[in-house]
């Protein structure tokens, strides 16, 4: 509603201020254009004198009205500042720990749900008292039907949400525990639609990596090679010096799910969740991506958010995700039995 209402009030500046100078601009003129025909019929005046008046009077109001759209534009830019210095000054309702342990305990599950219920609105629940455990080096399949709960498992199991009830906890660590950079570390997140910045390439995919900040071009090369990004980095024009704009918007939906995934994967996580990662990619590509996926560290545990059933063909494990509830599904064959279920009851 406050949006609504800036871009109204910025609107009536901005069509309000324009019309009444263009108004003023034209009184005046035909003011001018009378008198000086007034004073030319009684000989006083000469057509040349109320030509040059005329420009004299555009002229003077010309920079007038454009004073007046940049009034209507400086209304628009404080509307828009008051909403972003709003969202500047939120505080996150994520409080992080101080726990900077970055070590693994190798008796524990890597990371386990105990009890969790969460919704996003009063009695609405998406998951209800929850009960599981991903082990390391495993993958892990989260299928079911749209908003049955599968992104709001994998923004759980990232710590981008709080459970409303119950425990989440990573190497048998509460996860509310850790700092914000351990968690940086130790979860890597593929969107469907990743977030992209305005600058270059390697910009994009050393962001918020703390190794990789002052990495040479040399180096970073290197290893992008070395973990099979090298052919991915050609197919971009200028390679690591490629202009990205903001949002990625001079990129195909493909190139931006391969940038998050460089990304992603550069930071070498001990556990890495693709939602739909590949949704937009073409067959080669998804194919040279799950070479680089099966090239990972054998302790990284990947957790895939999947619609399509052929993308979760080599998980180890498969949950079904819906009414709030996930159960084990088996295999693909039982998988796809439950979304069949699921769509004739809806």
């Amino acid at each position: 509603n406050e949006n609504y209402k800036a871009s109204i009030i910025a609107g009536l500046a901005n069509g309000l201020y324009e019309p009444v100078f263009t108004l003023c601009g034209n009184i005046a003129q035909l003011t001018v254009l009378s008198y000086g025909l007034y004073l030319i019929i009684h000989g006083n005046f000469t057509v040349g004198l109320l030509i040059s008046y005329i420009a004299y009077t555009n002229a003077f109001y010309r920079p007038l009205r454009q004073i007046a759209s940049l009034w209507a534009g400086f209304q628009t830019t404080m509307a828009a500042w008051d909403r972003i210095s709003v969202i500047l000054n939120m505080d996150s309702d994520l409080v992080y720990g101080t726990n900077n342990n970055n070590l693994t305990t190798p008796d524990t599950p890597l990371l386990s749900f105990h009890n969790v219920s969460f919704q996003y609105q009063p009695e609405k629940k998406i998951l209800s008292n929850i009960n599981l455990e991903l082990d390391r080096g495993k993958t892990y399949a989260f299928v079911g039907p749209t908003g049955g709960g599968k992104t709001t498992t994998a923004s759980l199991i990232a710590r981008l949400y709080d459970a409303d009830t119950g425990e989440v906890k990573l190497n048998g660590t509460s996860i509310r525990e850790f700092t914000a950079s351990v968690l940086s570390r130790k979860i890597g997140f593929i969107l469907q639609e990743p977030f992209l910045f305005d600058g270059t390439l390697r910009d994009n995919i050393v962001f918020g990596n703390d190794e990789l900040q002052d990495i040479s071009d040399h180096d970073l090369y290197i290893r992008l090679r070395n973990d099979g990004f090298e052919e991915l980095i050609k197919g971009f024009e200028d390679g690591l010096n490629t202009k990205i704009e903001d949002m990625g918007e001079s990129m195909s939906l493909g190139q931006k799910q391969i940038i998050a995934f460089i990304r992603a994967v550069l930071r070498n996580p001990d556990l890495l969740i693709l939602d739909e990662a590949t949704a937009n990619i073409d067959t080669v590509t998804e194919q040279q991506l799950q070479m680089i996926l099966d090239k990972l560290p054998e302790k990284t545990t990947k957790v895939i958010i999947a619609h399509r059933l052929n993308t979760i063909a080599n998980a180890d494990q498969i949950f079904f995700v819906n009414d709030g509830r996930i159960e084990n599904a088996g295999s693909i064959d039982h998988a796809l039995r439950l979304l069949m279920e699921n769509k004739r009851e809806s």
